[in-house]
């Protein structure tokens, strides 16, 4: 029977993609063992689909290599020997040659009814069709030969076996889906990609139900043949724009019918040809936070060992691998390392194993400081789904996920716990633990989101907003003056940018300072100008609102004799501040501070968010730390303890060489909620450390922080 334990506890993994060549001479002991002094307690592998390794009759591609070798019978008893849960995955994106020449309607086609092939490179595969015969009826077979033949732990299904290939766009116009969403929408499949047509955006809607209703449709299947067997299923948060769109992945909604989420933080650098691109630093936090805050079930986040992409045979350096992982353990969630070159003791590179090990270890052998915690967090971010498709169009990351990220960043920097909410659960209206609620550019929003706002704000929460913030409806139609304009106190006129009309002139313009001792601009020292950057939406602010920041008149940039300006301020309010009888307060930016911070990193910015914060929280933290910028702090809370994570990705220069400690690190602790600790510790060899009493904070100074580390109070 499958042991479920590994449901309910931190737990640490790898993710096994078994290669065709692999199978020739795979050793399942020694790979178990490597496991097992890896730190490792659960283990998914690929064992059907486009690569199968054990004996099969069905229209599945077998490995060449197999032989009459039975390699994922030999996987599970080999693990589960050293007490390892092992979960057998599958990834059903792509049919083979000859089961697509035997069912041609199991292909995902294109408007002309030509089914999709893969990369001509790849062989002789086609891409199949999540409303397919070979993802639904047969998938049946693929699974009843696997959970009644062998002893595994659960179930985890690949990312192509529910949600939609990014081939053609996603667009599918096999007979199935031409048939499903005619009933739905009354039309035809769009042919291409076109937001300015409606139909485009009813489709995207339908897709994503379609991919909800997948996954309880897995999760339905799995149970139908052993009703206590886990069901896993793989996919991306929001910071992977391209697959989440492309694919019409619905994270949250998946949660509600899965029993583990794992999702994929894979990627450091991208290379093709000769442009290439970094991921986010804080890409494993900020899933491993989303998911930690949207679904009951414990989440996973999957990194690379390898520097993808391309180079899949080289190690991420080792002071990278750390701590890019243990931002997943400090923001709740459980790391899955991917393995794609076979079997630990195959692989070229083995510099990376000893950072994973010592991550590892350092959990397993401090899992009772892992469990059942939580957040402690009592500021919120808001993500929108709505958003991501129906204003972040064609370009998602640049209309939306830098407007969140700027805020994350601008947090982090300044050591502010937070949590990343979605506004599903902003509409449930359980927002009592949070001070402040923050809307980054949350520009599709709903009547019930909007409600539930205004409601939490009569209940003396705070609110902080930012650009168009509420201005488009669900679908993405554009509303005349903000859903939230009573609430945050201002009228929308237009959205402009900062530097005027379009002329060919290179330009340049700031926000004047109007009141240099109001809350919101402390610390900003001896200037009265701050850069502005973007758009902003020309507002007309109620009258007992607060504007210390206003927009002055563009100028050119060249040539430099010529650079000033003797046009006067233009009025317009670029800083919003309101006090509301019920005692919160709201904060408006109608430019997009945010998203500035995000891709240029001016700190002006990001001081003017963490003062909206303070502002709105009135300073009542949950944590405070003085330490430099790049040294990462969570707070988790247990019944009797407050557990301080801190994750030093202070490394210079990516990828990471080494990493530069942070010194004397002071982190207080304010004291409430019959919360009194007795002492405090680090994790990493329980060493005790001098607590002191500040008032009604407990202080403790942490004298050295490499890589990761836990303050414990209790």
């Amino acid at each position: 029977m499958a042991k479920s334990d590994w449901l309910s506890k931190r737990s640490r993994g790898v993710h096994l993609t078994i290669r065709d060549v692999d199978c020739l001479d795979f050793d399942t002991e020694r790979f178990a063992k490597d496991l097992n002094e890896l730190g490792v307690n659960v283990l998914s592998f690929f064992c059907a689909g486009y690569v199968t390794v054990h004996p099969t009759n069905l229209s599945i591609r077998k490995s060449p290599f197999l032989g009459d070798r039975d390699l994922t019978g030999e996987i599970v008893k080999a693990v589960q020997s050293y007490d390892i849960r092992a979960v057998a995955a599958m990834d059903l994106s792509l049919i083979p040659g000859n089961a697509a020449l035997e069912h041609p309607d199991w292909c995902s086609c294109d408007h002309e009814g030509k089914p999709y092939k893969a990369n001509q490179d790849l062989g002789d595969f086609y891409i199949a069709c999540p409303l397919s015969g070979y993802q639904n009826e047969y998938l049946a077979e693929i699974l009843r030969e696997i959970v009644m033949r062998y002893d595994v732990d659960g179930i985890k299904f690949g990312g192509g076996s529910y949600g939609f290939s990014s081939y053609g766009n996603g667009i599918c116009h096999c007979s199935r889906c031409r048939e499903a969403f005619g009933a739905y929408a009354g039309s035809q499949i769009p042919v291409k990609e076109d937001w300015n047509d409606p139909v485009w955006g009813t489709f995207q809607r339908w897709r994503q139900q379609r991919v909800v209703e997948r996954s309880k449709f897995l999760y339905d299947l799995v149970k139908s043949l052993d009703p206590n067997m886990p069901v896993m299923c793989n996919s991306v948060c929001f910071g992977e724009t391209g697959w989440t769109t492309k694919g019409a992945l619905d994270i949250e909604g998946m949660a509600a019918y899965i029993d583990a989420v794992q999702v994929e933080a894979q990627t450091r650098i991208r290379v093709e040809g000769e442009s290439s691109h970094w991921d986010f630093l804080l890409w494993p936090a900020e899933e491993a936070n989303f998911l930690d805050n949207v679904s009951d079930h414990q989440p996973w986040v999957l990194a690379s060992y390898f520097q993808a992409w391309p180079w899949r045979r080289n190690a991420v350096p080792p002071a990278e691998q750390k701590v890019y992982m243990a931002q997943i353990y400090a923001n709740g969630g459980n790391a899955i390392l991917n393995l794609s070159g076979g079997p630990i003791q195959g692989h070229q590179d083995q510099r990376g194993f000893p950072a994973v090990k010592s991550l590892y270890h350092f959990v397993a052998d401090n899992q009772a400081y892992y469990n059942d915690d939580r957040s402690g967090a009592n500021v919120a971010i808001v993500y929108s789904q709505d958003t991501l498709f129906y204003y972040g169009k064609e370009k998602p990351k640049m209309n939306y996920v830098d407007a969140i990220r700027g805020i994350e960043l601008a947090l982090s920097d300044h050591h502010i716990p937070f949590d990343i909410i979605s506004d599903a659960v902003v509409k449930k209206g359980n927002l009592g633990k949070y001070r402040t609620i923050i809307l980054p550019s949350t520009a599709c929003m709903s009547e019930e989101t909007a409600a539930a706002l205004n409601q939490y704000a009569k209940n003396g929460g705070s609110v902080i907003a930012t650009f168009e913030t509420s201005l488009f409806d669900t679908d993405g139609s554009k509303r005349s003056d903000f859903l939230l304009a009573d609430l945050l106190g201002v009228s929308y006129i237009s959205t402009n940018s900062v530097t005027g009309e379009e002329n060919g002139v290179y330009k340049q313009s700031y926000l004047n300072v109007q009141n240099s001792s109001h809350p919101l601009l402390d610390r900003l020292g001896d200037t009265s100008v701050i850069p502005a950057s973007n758009a902003y939406c020309r507002v007309a602010a109620d009258q007992d609102s607060d504007v210390p920041l206003t927009l002055s008149a563009p100028f050119r940039v060249f040539p430099e004799g010529q650079s000033y300006t003797l046009e006067p301020d233009t009025g317009m309010p670029m800083l919003i501040a309101r006090e509301h009888i019920g005692g919160g307060r709201t904060v408006y930016f109608p430019g997009q501070q945010d998203t500035a911070f995000a891709r240029y990193g001016y700190p002006d910015w990001a001081l003017l968010l963490v003062n909206a914060v303070l502002w709105t929280t009135m300073e009542t933290l949950p944590l405070q730390v003085e330490a430099p910028e790049t040294l990462l702090a969570t707070l988790r809370v247990q019944e009797k303890r407050r557990l301080v994570h801190l994750v030093n990705v202070n490394g210079g220069r990516r990828m990471f060489r080494q990493l530069i400690p942070a010194r004397d690190v002071t982190i207080r602790l304010p004291l409430g909620d019959g919360f009194e600790p007795q002492r405090a510790f680090r994790l990493s060899d329980h060493s005790p450390l001098t607590m002191t009493r500040e008032g009604d904070a407990a202080s403790v100074v942490v004298s050295s922080i490499l890589d990761y580390d836990v303050v414990v109070f209790e």
